[in-house]
């Protein structure tokens, strides 16, 4: 997985969205997508602040959890909406103004969980948890995505979806497998599904194509749908279940044939007193990866989990940079 010496170390960022799940397309008959004039002129702005304190990546959700961006007939999906290319072309065309390249998360975890029926369900809730509804997102709504995009300068990847394990039996502690679980699918479905996807990218996007592991530990489970880029998510891990630290975790991965970049790295991980941004940042570098990608750019939700977390110190992006004698490299 060792960077070439010549490439650059690829300092990102997940922004992740500005309302998830509704910043491509059309929810029901509401719009709140990147096009309109007021989101616009924000992400411009995010963006020329990314770029000033040296990022290169952003990591953005796309669909999220199936809210919004498509049609369906029957609970089957027909065709992308009116607005979700003008939406993902927006972004787009921002980020590449402001010298940056777009990594699209094209599907979260959350919309591959199965909830229980008195949870609140949206109209496409269900659309994944069927071969039919699978095969037909992918067939009329993703390849003409990735024709529409196809080699787009501003596109670093598409990620196939965020952290699929917390949706799959089989990466779930046996203690949590029971009929209240929301990981209720197999591996045996979802694995030729993300393959199937792969396929598409390298057939109608010209683009790198990688899949947002939630653990370093798990991320050999996708080494054979042919990723052009390995990615998994780093989390200090405190309690029972500690897991090694990043650096034992990355040396333990140094015979990947595939580049590594990580793409979640918290701001800050209070739990967790030895945890540090600049130190993790610099074990990446030096272990060889290709970059890595901090969570996150924007303010958390006062209900979110990831509150804590907090957001991204853009001083103290640029004091790693100037300590690294790096700078933010133009790809």
């Amino acid at each position: 997985m060792r960077r070439d010496s010549s490439s650059p170390f690829l300092l990102g960022v997940n922004y992740p969205w500005l309302n998830y799940g509704e910043d491509f397309g059309l929810c029901g008959t509401h719009h709140h997508g990147v096009s309109l004039p007021a989101n616009q002129k924000q992400l411009a702005r995010d963006f020329a602040a990314m770029r000033d304190c040296g990022i290169s990546v952003v990591r953005w959700f796309l669909f999220a959890d199936g809210r919004a961006g498509f049609l369906s007939e029957k609970g089957i999906p027909a065709r992308p909406d009116a607005l979700l290319l003008k939406d993902v072309a927006a972004a787009l065309q921002l980020a590449g103004d402001a010298g940056l390249k777009l990594c699209f998360a094209l599907v979260d975890y959350l919309w591959l969980q199965k909830k229980p029926k008195t949870a609140f369900h949206h109209p496409h809730a269900h659309v994944l948890h069927s071969a039919a509804g699978r095969e037909s997102f992918l067939e009329r709504v993703l390849v003409p995505l990735f024709q529409e995009f196809r080699g787009h300068p501003a596109l670093y990847a598409w990620d196939i979806v965020n952290e699929p394990e917390w949706a799959i039996r089989e990466f779930r502690p046996i203690s949590s497998v029971h009929p209240n679980s929301f990981a209720k699918m197999r591996l045996s479905d979802f694995r030729p599904f993300a393959h199937k996807i792969v396929q598409a990218v390298h057939e109608f996007a010209a683009v790198p194509v990688t899949l947002g592991s939630a653990r370093l530990s798990w991320l050999r489970a996708w080494s054979e749908i042919d990723l052009d880029i390995l990615q998994a998510h780093y989390y200090p891990s405190v309690g029972i279940r500690r897991e090694p630290a990043l650096v034992r975790q990355l040396h333990a991965l140094l015979d990947l044939d595939k580049p590594l970049w990580l793409g979640e790295l918290p701001a800050q991980f209070p739990s967790s007193k030895s945890y540090s941004l600049e130190d993790a940042l610099t074990v990446c570098r030096d272990a060889g990866l290709s970059g890595a990608a901090i969570w996150r750019w924007t303010t958390p939700g006062p209900e979110g989990s990831d509150l804590k977390i907090g957001t991204v110190n853009p001083d103290a992006l640029q004091s790693w940079l100037n300590t690294n004698n790096a700078s933010g490299p133009s790809i």
